[in-house]
């Protein structure tokens, strides 16, 4: 193919990556008061890979001196920390904001000020610093999932399933891109062009995902700043919380409140709420129509309940009509009551 032409299919397909890019992290930073702290640490990751690409594009037309052209390639040193750091704070957004997270651009910063030193003119020396650009994300990129995988695991991160999904979908899209890069550094597709068209792939996948997912631009702990509950004692008043609801049932009462539900448990309503919320993503009808649901799929599976209507099974989980029993139903599992019994084999 004709060099111009391939510099013309690159410049458009990397500008719409990085006009994108630069849009969403715009939008981030206006947006700057309402959104998770979290967020901060994606426009770092958006912006950082923009001049990466920007660099590239405007290098095909323009000449640009070596010790400029790795100042722009040192921006990959942020990608990394930026990806953990979102992960990590977007999971917990209550976790406290320490100085000793920034030392993880730390790095960037050192070979920022030395980058006249790094030669760039294709040694052996320059293919190093580069192949070590790319571990350093796949490090960090390798390390976010395997962190994140363990607190799923461990149940650290329930009620957090549309959390969990951006986040696996995003570090799984980041880890095909670093493959894909590394495997285009070593000539095996055509470099610039592979990489545009790449960059350019992930910002629009993930654009499209973040900007129809609306929960990540909001701050859930906004409204409960004045408390003290930090992440670990959110977590552990909600283990006594579902001993208390497993124990003392108190969701089979259908004129069960939260006011009701928080003199039982001997915790204010604005508490409640909040451990609710922030451990679980649920507010408190979401949150008790969760264990009359789980109740009602106890009793169907009980020989005593084999003749039972659905009705009857709908009042003795707690419900108080059949309507707001079927439609919760079938949102937590997906299938009406009727389906559900006929699916249990006895």
């Amino acid at each position: 193919m004709d060099t111009e032409i391939v510099q013309h299919i690159e410049l458009l397909v990397g500008s719409i990556g990085v006009i994108l890019g630069m849009f969403f992290a715009i939008f981030l930073i206006v947006n700057s008061k309402n959104i998770p702290v979290a967020n901060v640490f994606l426009v770092i990751y958006l912006v950082a890979f923009c001049l990466r690409i920007g660099k590239s594009l405007f290098h095909n037309y323009f000449e640009i001196n070596a010790t400029l052209r790795t100042a722009f390639l040192t921006v990959l040193l942020c990608i990394g920390p930026s990806i953990w750091l979102y992960v990590l704070y977007l999971i917990g957004p209550e976790t406290k904001q320490k100085s000793r997270n920034l030392f993880h651009f730390l790095l960037f910063f050192v070979l920022l000020s030395i980058c006249w030193l790094i030669p760039n003119n294709g040694s052996r020396l320059f293919g190093v610093f580069y192949d070590f650009l790319i571990v350093h994300m796949a490090g960090y990129i390798v390390f976010s999932l395997l962190w994140l995988r363990n607190k799923q695991i461990k149940g650290r991160a329930e009620g957090k399933a549309k959390i969990i999904a951006w986040l696996f979908y995003f570090l799984f899209i980041n880890l095909i891109f670093v493959v894909m890069y590394f495997l285009i550094s070593e000539l095996i597709i055509p470099f610039y062009i592979g990489i545009s068209f790449l960059f350019s792939l992930v910002i629009i996948c993930l654009s499209f995902w973040a900007l129809n997912s609306p929960f990540l631009f909001t701050n859930p702990i906004e409204k409960y700043k004045q408390s003290t509950f930090n992440h670990d004692e959110a977590y552990m008043l909600m283990e006594k919380l579902k001993v208390f609801m497993e124990e003392e049932k108190p969701f089979l009462n259908p004129e069960m409140t939260l006011p009701k539900l928080s003199r039982q448990f001997k915790m204010s309503t604005n508490e409640l709420s909040q451990i609710i919320n922030q451990t679980e993503s649920l507010n408190y009808s979401q949150f008790i129509s969760k264990y009359r649901v789980r109740e009602a799929q106890n009793l169907m599976s009980m020989s005593t309940y084999v003749d039972m209507t659905i009705g009857a099974i709908a009042y003795d989980s707690g419900f108080n009509s059949i309507s707001s029993f079927n439609s919760s139903f079938k949102k937590h599992t997906k299938m009406t009551p009727i389906e559900y019994r006929k699916s249990i084999v006895r």
